[in-house]
């Protein structure tokens, strides 16, 4: 098992762009400074382009609205956006595209589909921004690798507040708070994501291009080291790994993705003790059940039961609907010989896989 973080929103402390009045300073902005990084601007995914036909589709829903500010203007497209018989969507939760990609195929997950409202926002002469919102992510494994998705929104920031606009519908956890995300920083975030699809496709060797150049982008940043990483193990080149997660957690010292990928190397070397204390340290960070659950075979194996029951609780607390964690607990019950709890939990688990 290797964690990857498959980032749809980032908690970055950036300062407040200086913005320019049209869409076109917005990209000579950011060619310059993708440049300034030593990278052709040509080979980087700029995410809030905006095509002739999107500005056109953009200034049609402005017409018939009379007066209207820029905040107006938003609610408008927003509305628009959301209206199947004017713009047909399809969601695709692992399909990250720029603005110009989403437009043209009328599909992506939140993040493509929050460049679309962006860049179509900044065709209008609205100098909307890509915000990341702090919430607990949402955590799936997926063949192998324990995905974390997190989430961004769209953002004006108005006379006195930052308004948000958020497309991720299926999103319910409450907000904690949120940080402005640069031009930059974004094609970082979408690069990231292009590798993490190419990662479960099995492609290492795209994968790896999109994760370099994450990392070329934004050095300071946690989650590409982390995939990085992923990549440089799943290629068998353990120092190069362990480097690339070192990165990640002088980036992000509190890291539990690269924690637990850091134990996993330790555990596959034999390395028991440390592979103990990398993933006990993920542990009192995380809010990942499958770092839980891992922590509680471990201490199970070594017969802390009382400890192995204390991260399941953690777990059962925070994800409730994830079958895995009442099949490590059902693991709990039948070295405690609970016959019973044994029984219920993977009644529990089976119901849950049903429902999925």
């Amino acid at each position: 098992m290797r964690a990857i973080s498959c980032i749809f929103a980032l908690i970055l402390a950036v300062v407040w762009p200086s913005w320019a009045l049209g869409a076109e300073e917005d990209t000579g902005r950011w060619e310059s400074a993708v440049a300034a990084r030593g990278i052709d601007p040509a080979g980087v995914i700029y995410p809030f382009g905006a095509t002739p036909e999107m500005q056109e589709w953009a200034r049609q829903q402005m017409e018939g609205a009379g007066p209207a500010g820029p905040l107006k203007q938003l609610k408008i497209l927003q509305r628009s956006l959301f209206d199947r018989e004017n713009f047909e969507f399809e969601y695709d939760g692992f399909l990250t595209l720029s603005a110009e990609d989403a437009f043209a195929q009328r599909r992506g997950n939140c993040m493509a589909f929050t460049a679309l409202f962006i860049a179509m926002a900044r065709s209008l002469g609205i100098p909307a921004v890509l915000v990341s919102v702090q919430k607990v992510p949402d955590v799936q494994r997926i063949d192998g690798l324990v995905v974390v998705n997190r989430h961004v929104v769209a953002g004006y920031r108005g006379a006195n507040e930052l308004n948000l606009f958020d497309f991720y519908v299926t999103s319910s956890a409450p907000t904690i708070h949120q940080r402005i995300i640069s031009d930059v920083r974004a094609s970082a975030m979408h690069h990231t994501n292009r590798g993490g699809l190419a990662l479960r496709e099995g492609d290492l060797i795209e994968a790896r291009r999109h994760f370099e150049l994450s990392v070329l982008l934004a050095p300071e940043w946690a989650p590409g080291w982390v995939n990085l990483g992923v990549v440089e193990y799943r290629e068998g080149r353990t120092a190069q790994a362990l480097n690339a997660y070192a990165k990640a957690l002088e980036a992000e010292p509190s890291n539990s993705s690269a924690l637990t990928n850091i134990a996993g190397i330790h555990r596959d070397q034999g390395h028991d003790e440390a592979a103990r204390s990398a993933l006990a340290a993920a542990a009192r960070q995380t809010r990942n059940p499958f770092t839980l659950i891992a922590m509680a075979d471990i201490e199970m194996h070594n017969g802390n039961l009382g400890k192995a029951r204390s991260y399941l609780r953690r777990a059962r607390w925070w994800f409730s609907s994830e079958p895995e964690v009442y099949m490590a607990m059902a693991r709990l019950a039948r070295v405690e010989g609970d016959d019973k709890g044994v029984t219920r939990h993977l009644a529990r688990a089976a119901k849950l896989r049903e429902a999925e």
